[in-house]
């Protein structure tokens, strides 16, 4: 199994080579995509998530905040308190970031690794402004594909309390207390994980076009492979509510590389893109089923081709680049002469 692993990994570098030695006008298109999806739409969206959860699990304030609702979390989901803030933090703050509290967790040893990867599948939600914003025409529709991922992941983690049970996970009590080294270490943590995020997006980007020149759209309907690769290219797309609803919960392969460079080899993504492939069909059900209810007449086609809001100069994204640079630099210099002191 290595070996084959191993001849298929050195056939997709050398096929990947070929592609941006022979096809260097796609391959500088394709970047050209991947960096300004990023602009446009990861670092907006997600860099203020991905700041406050740092901000709001170092301080302790989910700590203090799951400790009122550890008695119904643990019996609903199994989970103690401050799992359970996280997951339902996570439904509402973009892919990702779910997964950086869980992998945040486990470094600090309060996490087993197994349980560890089969939070990063529950903790896995688009988030409001992703939903609203590229993935639905409408407000009833957007509410309908909402509606249908957040009962999907309830009904998960409900199915997954019997695992949580029998592995309860110890709960500590951690002080609540901001200060200005919490503060900027959140804002470095968050600038060096969305770098790394972008980096995926753009290489990814060259690889969803070789995917394209390969016919990889002959196995899927229509272009719906463009977001079974990367999610935010759901907006280009047309399809049903339901599968579009299944197609946010399942987030794409782009994400899961997202999460893989969070991860950094510690954790494994299996469990992860399982329990995907899970929720995306519980949730296709659960659209069709609310579908009648949320939508008046019949819905053939759903087009997202218009957006509900208006893109954003690229200027603001890029300051908030260069000055997480700065914190980054700047708190890599104090590390470095604390000890001397």
């Amino acid at each position: 199994m290595k070996i084959v692993k191993k001849i298929l990994t050195v056939l997709f570098s050398v096929s990947f080579c070929l592609f941006c030695l022979f096809f260097s006008a796609q391959v500088k298109s394709a970047v050209g995509e991947g960096i300004n999806r990023c602009i446009t739409i990861i670092i907006p969206s997600l860099y203020a998530m991905m700041a406050a959860s740092a901000i709001l699990l170092k301080s302790g304030v989910l700590s203090t905040v799951g400790r009122c609702i550890s008695p119904v979390t643990r019996r609903i989901f199994g989970l103690d308190g401050e799992c359970g803030a996280v997951f339902l933090f996570s439904l509402v703050s973009g892919y990702p970031v779910g997964a950086k509290m869980i992998y945040s967790m486990y470094t600090e040893g309060r996490l087993s690794k197994r349980t560890a990867e089969i939070m990063s599948g529950l903790c896995f939600g688009s988030g409001a402004a992703f939903i609203f914003g590229c993935a639905a025409s409408t407000a009833e529709i957007g509410g309908l594909i909402l509606i249908s991922n957040h009962a999907a992941e309830l009904i998960m983690a409900v199915a997954l309390s019997i695992y949580f049970k029998k592995n309860p996970i110890a709960e500590k009590t951690r002080n609540t207390a901001v200060s200005a080294d919490i503060l900027t270490n959140s804002v470095a943590s968050s600038g060096r994980a969305l770098g790394d995020m972008c980096l995926c997006v753009v290489i990814f980007a060259v690889f969803a076009k070789m995917a394209e020149y390969c016919g990889l759209s002959a196995l899927f309907k229509g272009e719906l492979y463009k977001a079974v690769l990367d999610i935010t290219a759901i907006s280009e797309i047309s399809a049903d509510i339901p599968t579009t609803a299944a197609l946010v919960s399942f987030g794409g392969v782009c994400v899961f590389f997202q999460i893989s460079a969070i991860f950094r080899g510690k954790l494994s993504t299996l469990p992860l893109v399982i329990m995907r492939i899970c929720a995306a069909a519980l949730t296709y059900m659960i659209c069709r089923v609310l579908q009648p209810f949320f939508i008046s007449g019949a819905v053939g086609v759903f087009a997202s081709g218009e957006r509900l809001y208006r893109e954003a100069s690229p200027v603001p994204s890029v300051m908030l680049i260069l000055m997480t640079g700065v914190v980054i630099a700047e708190t890599a210099k104090i590390r470095k002469k604390m000890p001397a002191e």
